[in-house]
């Protein structure tokens, strides 16, 4: 079964904007942050990253009835926390809001296997 190729490049571009935005705090602020909210920084890092990798390959080799179902859900999770991500400023504020739109984002691509 293969991926909506459209649907697919919306949410790969929303978690990209997602990973920019986490890749730009400064390192100062970083630094400054709490080890709770920079461990979830690390964490969403590392969600988002392995969500796109995976969305990738599943463009290569197709996807099951299960993820397929879930497709458009997905999209618009990516896309919330593309919007969560870009709206805030404050770089706690912008972990914390991406880390908990991330859980959806992140449970949706684990049907991929």
């Amino acid at each position: 079964m293969e991926i909506d190729p459209l649907l697919t490049q919306e949410t790969l571009d929303s978690l990209r904007i997602v990973r920019r935005r986490l890749y730009a705090i400064p390192e100062n602020e970083l630094g400054a942050m709490g080890l709770q909210d920079q461990l979830k920084y690390a964490a969403d890092l590392h969600e988002t990253g392995l969500a796109i990798l995976k969305l990738e390959v599943a463009k290569l080799k197709g996807v099951n009835e299960a993820f397929k179902a879930k497709e458009g859900e997905l999209q618009q999770a990516a896309a919330k926390v593309e919007t969560d991500a870009t709206s805030l400023a404050d770089a706690v504020k912008m972990i914390r809001a991406v880390s908990e739109g991330l859980t959806l984002v992140t449970n949706l691509v684990r049907l991929l296997g």
